[in-house]
């Protein structure tokens, strides 16, 4: 994958960061918490696959 890819799932996470600022029920900040962790193991995967080439 491209580094757009990486920056892109990088500012997947920081907006679902901003929406767990955002909401008042906890289980939308934890549900909001867990997208952000989904996008930054991706983002970390396509860094990682970047380096194999």
């Amino acid at each position: 994958m491209s580094e757009q890819d990486v920056a892109r799932f990088r500012a997947q996470a920081d907006e679902c960061r901003r929406q767990v600022e955002r909401a008042i029920n906890p289980l939308d900040k934890e549900a909001w918490l867990r997208l952000a962790s989904e996008w930054i193991k991706l983002a970390q995967k396509a860094a990682g696959d970047r380096g194999s080439d």
